[in-house]
């Protein structure tokens, strides 16, 4: 036998906390609608949108039933993609580098460059939509995903959400 090797192979468990997963997940969730609010809805892009309003390529409030049914529609998205997105995190956590915020930092960045730059190409090679636009977006839903996966990592760390339990052989 090897020198300094150890036949007592051990094996570490994963283990989620699903309830804590799903309180986490919910925080989570409202700091991303608040990011989301706060990139779209600041001075400098909300101005840029308005010199678009009327566009042939947006769709009228009234398409939805008016705005209360597009920021309906809008959330239940939000939170589809949330779970979506948690439920990748979870799948892949072993393998993103990092520990706590910085963890979710690097899944924020992998996912965010995997969402949003093919959607900002596929809206450019596609619609006739204002490319600054296009641009606006896609810078946006970076930094948004980003902010969700630091949010993510260090409540999902802070709290244990992720644990590892020991098994020996």
């Amino acid at each position: 036998m090897r020198e300094g090797f150890d036949s007592r192979r051990e094996i570490m468990k994963t283990k989620i906390n699903f309830k804590k997963a799903l309180l986490w997940s919910v925080v989570v969730y409202v700091i991303d609608a608040i990011a989301g609010s706060l990139l779209y809805q600041n001075p400098v892009v909300s101005g840029i949108f308005s010199r678009y309003d009327g566009h042939p390529s947006m769709k009228p409030m009234e398409v939805f039933g008016g705005l209360g049914n597009w920021l309906a529609l809008t959330m239940l998205f939000g939170l589809f993609l949330t779970i979506i997105f948690i439920i990748l995190y979870l799948t892949i956590y072993k393998g993103i580098p990092g520990k706590g915020w910085n963890k979710g930092l690097y899944y924020g960045i992998m996912v965010g460059f995997i969402k949003a730059v093919p959607e900002a190409f596929n809206q450019w090679m596609i619609f006739d939509y204002p490319n600054i636009l296009i641009l606006i977006q896609m810078i946006n839903t970076l930094v948004g995903i980003m902010i969700f996966g630091i949010a993510l990592g260090f409540f999902f760390d802070k709290f244990k959400v992720i644990t590892y339990e020991e098994i020996k052989k």
